[in-house]
């Protein structure tokens, strides 16, 4: 993998395994636990910070790229009910399909 996909996919899973991780440890635990609040305030923190670091750090994707993975995924998360997965994976599949895309029409540009 190369052009940050390495990096993005890791977040993403690092993210998504300490989340299983939490709900396997705190399975006792009412959803409405202060724990289980604090866990996931602090994971969404957590990945929200690095959207936005991905977002304004130089990188090998453009800017136009980048603002519509984020439309993708923003779009995504508010129509799924604010669930993060539905968001997350629309926002890496828009952003894989643009980077996709401009490196195929610069393939076959004159």
């Amino acid at each position: 993998m190369d052009h940050g996909w390495a990096s993005l996919l890791t977040a993403a899973l690092a993210m998504l395994l300490l989340r299983a991780t939490g709900l396997a440890l705190a399975w006792r635990l009412p959803p409405s636990h202060p724990a289980i609040a604090w866990a996931a305030a602090v994971s969404e923190a957590a990945l929200a910070a690095w959207v936005v670091l991905a977002l304004v750090s130089p990188g090998s994707w453009p800017v136009m790229v980048r603002l519509i993975g984020v439309g993708a995924g923003l779009a995504a998360f508010l129509l799924s009910g604010r669930l993060l997965l539905p968001g997350m994976a629309a926002g890496l599949s828009a952003l894989w399909a643009a980077d996709t895309f401009l490196r195929w029409t610069e393939v076959f540009a004159p």
